[in-house]
């Protein structure tokens, strides 16, 4: 039978042998303790379960138009106001199932085949993937060593007469580095100069550390207006992952070519999820500082233990809930005689021996590097890093 060749530009992820093995061993009765899942720990706000309540009672359960309530859409605009200064109309802004269908929409909005986009990487690898569908080809831009900044002359480098786009992702996943303003505001000029799109995915911008101030890109660029998109959504700031509610916001060109996209593929996002998100985005700030508060006591707990830790260094992030860390000193180094070859096999050993999951950074585009996350309890860090500590003692 045959298969679209758009799917079968995809490639399957490079995290899943270890996420199989881990479920393998789960089902057998062994206590895998996860340092991997992107998934925030929190219930969802109170706020948030109480309108969707009140709309399934009040029988708000039907289609809602395609770009989403007017309501959320309202509270969207009220909010980058509020926050960023910056002035989105109705007609500006569109709600999706998640933040992840709408960077799926933009890049098909954008993207025909043999274009170019361009990915600084470390990057989320689903990026990767949604390009490779539309037949686009993903640039990747190392960023700087150590820093895990962008690296300007490298982007600008990489600019052909086939690029379209630029995708961003700040506070970034997986670093946690929140790019500096003087870098986003040469980026914006460059785009602006190229003509290029950049799709700002900023789905992190609120869970940000030790005073740093996460910053919109039109912050320091307002005349880059009509080249950004941000994506953005509650999946991250108030814990909704399963609700599926994200938004974009950019040109009126680019979100109307977005709607007709979105309206054969969806109708639009789910109506009692739209009512969630509201009453989060009206009525969560408290319950958002909490969760952030939090997410620093264990940030800090991490750090204070992988300090102790031989053959691994890291940058304490700045925003997100990822530590990125180098192991590239144990390359070479032997498992119980199982030669650490690649991050891959790191991920895969520290399973097999110790029962703990971390992701690949060559998952994220930059092999070398292990991603380990922080939304578990504290119980559940701890022990899941006096496990690593172990297996990394244990290397010769």
């Amino acid at each position: 039978m045959k298969i679209s060749q758009s799917l079968l530009r995809m490639q399957p992820s490079a995290t899943r042998a270890v996420a199989e093995r881990a479920k393998d061993l789960r089902d057998q009765g062994v206590p895998v303790l996860s340092l991997s899942s992107g998934v925030p720990g929190f219930k969802s706000p109170e706020a948030s379960r109480r309108y969707a309540e009140r709309a399934m009672e009040e029988g708000k359960t039907f289609y809602t138009v395609t770009t989403g309530n007017v309501e959320l859409r309202n509270a969207v605009s009220d909010y980058y106001k509020d926050r960023f200064g910056l002035i989105y109309e109705n007609d500006q802004i569109i709600v999706g199932a998640g933040a992840k269908p709408l960077i799926f929409e933009a890049l098909g909005a954008i993207i025909d085949p043999g274009d170019e986009v361009i990915l600084t990487a470390p990057a989320w690898v689903s990026y990767v993937e949604q390009i490779r569908f539309f037949g686009g080809k993903p640039v990747i831009v190392e960023t700087k060593d150590r820093t895990f900044e962008i690296d300007l002359d490298r982007l600008r480098a990489s600019i052909s007469e086939k690029t379209v786009a630029i995708v961003i992702n700040s506070p970034n996943n997986p670093t946690g580095v929140i790019y500096s303003g003087k870098i986003i505001e040469d980026l914006c000029h460059l785009a602006v100069e190229k003509d290029l799109h950049i799709i700002n995915d900023e789905i992190y911008e609120r869970l940000t550390f030790d005073g740093c101030k996460y910053r919109n890109p039109l912050c320091y660029a307002p005349e880059a207006k009509e080249h950004i998109l941000n994506i953005n959504g509650v999946s991250k700031t108030y814990s909704m992952t399963g609700w599926r509610i994200g938004y974009a916001l950019g040109s009126r060109e680019l979100i109307k070519k977005i709607t007709a996209l979105q309206g054969p593929l969806t109708s639009g996002a789910c109506s009692v999820a739209q009512w969630a998100a509201l009453g989060a985005i009206r009525e969560a700030e408290s319950e958002v500082d909490e969760m952030v508060a939090t997410y620093q006591k264990r940030r800090e707990i991490i750090a204070t233990e992988l300090d102790q830790f031989p053959h691994i260094s890291y940058v304490k992030p700045q925003g997100a809930f990822y530590f990125f860390v180098d192991i590239r000193e144990t390359i070479g180094l032997s498992s119980n005689g199982n030669i650490i070859t690649d991050d891959n096999v790191f991920a895969e050993e520290l399973l097999e021996k110790e029962q703990v999951t971390v992701i690949p950074g060559s998952a994220f585009l930059l092999p070398g590097y292990v991603r380990i996350s922080f939304t578990k309890g504290q119980d559940e860090i701890r022990s899941g890093l006096n496990r690593m500590k172990s297996f990394l003692v244990s290397l010769s």
